[in-house]
């Protein structure tokens, strides 16, 4: 996904937000990649744990409908400035197309599909 470093780095301290207790050490971590400059706060989905990966994805889900909930369905209802909340959706509208059985290219904002190297992701690594 290639959007603004203000819209992604809100993005992410929605979602963190709606992080569950149980999964307190990755909503730490996506708080604090919220507060790097770019490229610090970028990472790969797949470098996520399953169990961590899908609580991502239910916190995305509940920070989207809290934006719903606020400024409604339409994205045209939205203030101007919903950088953050625009950019959520479109990362859960890239993953329900993914979801579908659709190519990971289908709604991707580069023309590549990025090849995963197998990094897990360190959620103990913080810079706070």
């Amino acid at each position: 996904m290639h959007r603004s470093n203000l819209g992604y780095a809100v993005m992410l301290e929605l979602v963190s937000r709606e992080v569950f207790d149980p999964h307190a050490k990755l909503r730490t971590w996506l708080a604090d990649l919220a507060d790097r400059t770019s490229p610090f706060g970028e990472f790969d989905l797949r470098g996520l744990t399953e169990k961590h990966r899908a609580e991502f994805w239910a916190a995305s889900a509940r920070a989207l409908e809290l934006v719903f909930q606020r400024h409604g369905r339409e994205e045209s209802s939205w203030p101007k400035n919903a950088y953050g909340a625009e950019c959520l959706a479109h990362l859960m509208r890239l993953h329900r197309s993914i979801v579908a059985g659709e190519p990971p290219s289908a709604l991707n904002d580069l023309r590549d599909v990025i090849e995963f190297d197998g990094q897990m992701e360190d959620l103990d690594h913080l810079w706070e």
